[in-house]
């Protein structure tokens, strides 16, 4: 197949434009290895320099803590894949990241040496040595995968920039040629229709040998347009089924949503209960006693009328204390869904005490709080805070009992600052293991024996001031002082934006 002029110019361009990309990518990647090498070795220089002088006060004394932790702060730099040290006997102290260390790796001269690449990780050891006295060794594994990455992804972004210009070069060369100049307003005209929808356009550029290939081009495009419109629609209606699928999905969540927010309100209401039951047991067994002994004076004919006025005022008394007890409840139940405002917090943890101070009391729970001088105001529903507040004293009851602690309490603190309030409840009853820590907000997530939890209390907690109070709520493991002496326990940190 004859060539034109026109091709051949176009040809030979691109191939002598092709050799002088080809020779920029390998200078760019001889150059880039080279600065990568100069700045691995000063860098590898300096840490030696920094690990040498950091452990030399550690070995001469025997601080394994102060060496673990200088290997694990060392070892948080992403280059560096392992540390281990050893001693002037060769015995392992202390590693990271090398999981045996009876066989440490052999030294290696160069970071971009054959072999370092291939395993992708460098080695070498340094003696750490004191008035030319032999301390020991730290043997050190620099990871050579950011040089690998560094050099395929130049050589991809080089061979994409060089297909990019060469395909930038051909279209300018082969538009500036003459025999397409003639048939340019055509080929814009089919392309214009095409852009308003008209897939089904094609263009006749005659016979030509220049423009044959041209218009078999343009045309293959425009059938492939027209092919992937089709194939967008096709996709465009599984998309919609899909849309259809993901509602019926979500639809699904938010019936979840309605009935974890049941089974929480059944359980708050569980708990209520019971701590009716605890301030009821003291006024009610007060009557019996004032009644029974009303009846056995009357038997032995000893009764006197103050007596009787007496006795009647302390029933009055207790009946109405656990009146008041029930509209206490009652309030709390019949205002859960209230609408928003602004309330005091410590308004909210009051109406909490309200229904558990009797259980902690019981419970011989000491409950300390440290009032803030500043008025504490949120904007939100009041009885959903209060829940809160009653989810974590509730939860933080039940474990000093489960671990018997001794000297039990709890610390309720407020701390108002410029943009947010952060309230801090505290129990000493020993933390919440490491392991599970991360998982106590998980819905149904229980650490209580024999099915005593339902594990959605805190799951509520953490959604309510999530998603109704646009807050945070974390717990950490803090230590916590009460009558003289140091005590482990869980602290959550509730934190409300103003």
């Amino acid at each position: 197949m004859k060539l034109s002029l026109s091709w051949k110019w176009v040809i030979a361009s691109l191939l002598i434009e092709s050799l002088m990309l080809t020779l920029m990518v390998i200078k760019n990647v001889n150059q880039l290895e080279t600065n990568l090498s100069a700045q691995t070795n000063v860098r590898l220089d300096e840490q030696k320099i920094l690990l040498k002088s950091a452990l030399v006060a550690p070995l001469v004394q025997m601080d394994y803590a102060t060496i673990d932790a200088i290997l694990n702060e060392t070892k948080r730099i992403q280059t560096i894949d392992y540390l281990a040290v050893v001693d002037n006997q060769n015995n392992c102290i202390s590693t990271v990241g090398l999981k045996d260390c009876s066989k440490l790796p052999t030294k290696e001269a160069d970071p971009f040496s054959k072999e370092s690449l291939e395993d992708e990780r460098f080695d070498t050891n340094i003696p750490i040595t004191l008035f030319s006295e032999s301390l020991g060794k730290i043997y050190l594994g620099l990871s050579t995968k950011f040089y690998i990455q560094a050099k395929k992804e130049m050589i991809t972004r080089s061979i994409i920039i060089a297909i990019i210009e060469l395909i930038l070069s051909a279209i300018f060369l082969i538009t500036v040629s003459k025999w397409i100049i003639k048939n340019l307003v055509k080929l814009t005209h089919s392309a214009n229709a095409i852009a308003r929808g008209d897939y089904s356009q094609r263009i006749n550029l005659g016979n030509s040998k220049e423009t044959i290939e041209l218009q078999e081009s343009f045309n293959l495009m425009a059938r492939n347009i027209e092919k992937n419109i089709i194939d967008l629609k096709h996709l465009n209606k599984k998309e919609k089924e899909l849309f259809k699928k993901l509602k019926s999905q979500v639809e699904k969540n938010q019936e979840q949503d309605i009935l974890l927010k049941h089974q929480s309100r059944m359980v708050i209401i569980g708990e209520m209960l019971n701590n009716i039951a605890h301030q009821w047991r003291q006024p009610l067994n007060a009557i019996t006693v004032h009644m029974s002994g009303l009846k056995l004076r009357k038997e032995l004919n000893l009764i006197e009328d103050k007596e009787i006025e007496d006795t009647s005022d302390s029933v009055m008394k207790y009946a109405n204390y656990l009146s008041n007890t029930i509209d206490d409840f009652r309030d709390y139940v019949k205002d859960y869904s209230s609408k928003k405002e602004y309330f005091n917090i410590e308004t909210s943890l009051n109406k909490a005490l309200d229904i558990v101070s009797a259980s902690l009391e019981n419970n011989f729970i000491t409950l300390n709080i440290e009032h803030s001088e500043n008025e504490l105001l949120v904007d939100g529903v009041i009885n959903e805070l209060t829940q809160v507040f009653i989810n974590i004293l509730n939860n933080s009851k039940d474990i000093l009992n489960e671990n018997n602690v001794e000297e039990k309490v709890i610390e309720v603190k407020f701390l108002k600052e410029d943009s947010k309030i952060t309230i801090t409840i505290q129990d000493n009853a020993g933390g919440v293991k490491d392991d599970i820590i991360h998982k106590i907000f998980d819905p149904y997530f229980t650490t209580k024996y024999n099915n005593q939890g339902t594990g959605i209390g805190l799951y509520m907690s953490a959604k309510i001031i999530h998603e109704h109070f646009s807050g945070q709520i974390i717990v950490k493991n803090e230590n916590i002082e009460f009558n003289n002496k140091t005590y482990k326990g869980a602290k959550f940190f509730i934190i409300l934006p103003l």
